[in-house]
């Protein structure tokens, strides 16, 4: 009962931490549940050619499920199934003619969910095409008059058009929520989770491609005697204007996060030992000439740094580069000291 449990939370904190596996799946879900009884049914009623296009279009959603589930990759199955969606639902279109036009709604709505919205626009800009091409060569084949055949085209493009703004709303609020909870709200510094999970894809990359990773863990000078004198907003706007003077002193592909109050972590990667404790001492001194408090004094800092060594945990190479920093500040602060 426990292991059941335990894994009904993990399927719903999989679904709820990944918004496009979670749609695939209800999407695969619905298909088979309320396509499967019409394919049937085509079948023992001898419409062979929509009841094998209502299965195929059955099978293919519950092999992209299973396929997103396996391999956590939801762009390809998301594509291969908006692709046979739009190809089923023309082939049932034109063999049951009007009768098969009321699939063609919930279907354009799902493609917007599955894909990006502009291949959503191709490939339902594709499908309508064909079905008036269909019609204009060959009158009453799946509309019944020209009026229905404009009523149906203008309606699903309302459709269309609506998915296509709910789906890209639901797009932006996500990456701005992911955003979100990824920074530091005060300094725009990535956050203490988003560190963790990058210390340990630092690990897992060292250990599969041996790739060199070092990190800078610093602390500000006296910050306390900082906020007691200046006041909490001289304090806010010092590490407000530390991130970006960082960021300039570094390599575009170095990483800046927030470890903790006045706690600061730089991560680079393919990185030598030898040009680390540099860096270091290069960001030590850009803080010191050009990060000033409302009096003219300089803003100083401390910093431990500590090379990746092979087949070491995150929490060890991070605690090792905290003793180093320790050792800066016990032996006189504004230097830095390797581990």
């Amino acid at each position: 009962m426990f292991n059941y449990v335990h894994l009904l939370h993990a399927l719903q904190k999989r679904l709820k931490d990944d918004f496009y596996l979670a749609m695939i799946t209800l999407v695969g879900i619905m298909i088979t549940v309320f396509v499967t009884p019409y394919a049937v049914y085509r079948l023992i009623t001898g419409n062979w050619i929509v009841g094998i296009a209502d299965f195929c279009i059955v099978f293919s959603a519950i092999i992209s499920v299973f396929f997103a589930w396996r391999t956590g990759d939801t762009v390809k199955p998301g594509q291969f199934l908006a692709c046979i969606f739009c190809v089923g639902a023309g082939i049932v279109a034109v063999n049951l003619g009007v009768n098969g036009l009321f699939w063609i709604y919930p279907l354009l709505v799902f493609i917007f969910f599955l894909v990006s919205g502009r291949r959503a626009v191709v490939l339902s800009s594709i499908l309508l095409f064909t079905l008036v091409m269909v019609e204009l060569s060959k009158a009453g084949s799946v509309f019944a008059s020209h009026y229905q055949m404009m009523s149906f085209i203008v309606t699903a493009f309302i459709c269309s058009f609506f998915a296509y703004v709910f789906a890209y709303r639901s797009q932006l609020q996500r990456k701005e929520l992911k955003q979100l909870a990824s920074i530091d709200s005060l300094t725009g510094a990535g956050n203490r989770h988003t560190l963790n999970t990058e210390l340990e894809l630092a690990v897992q990359l060292n250990q599969k491609l041996q790739s060199r990773y070092g990190l800078i863990l610093f602390d500000l000078d006296f910050f306390k005697q900082i906020n007691d004198k200046y006041g909490h907003k001289v304090g806010d706007e010092t590490l407000i204007n530390l991130v970006p003077l960082i960021q300039s002193l570094i390599r575009q592909t170095d990483k800046v996060f927030r470890f903790g109050g006045e706690e600061f972590l730089v991560l680079l990667r393919d990185i030598e030992p030898a040009t680390l404790f540099p860096i270091a001492e290069k960001i030590r001194q850009g803080v010191e000439q050009h990060l000033t408090l409302p009096d003219g004094k300089p803003v100083t800092l401390s910093a431990g740094v500590a090379m990746l060594l092979d087949n070491e945990e995150w929490e060890q190479w991070l605690h090792r580069a905290d003793v180093a920093l320790y050792q800066a500040k016990n032996n006189g602060r504004n230097q830095v000291v390797a581990a």
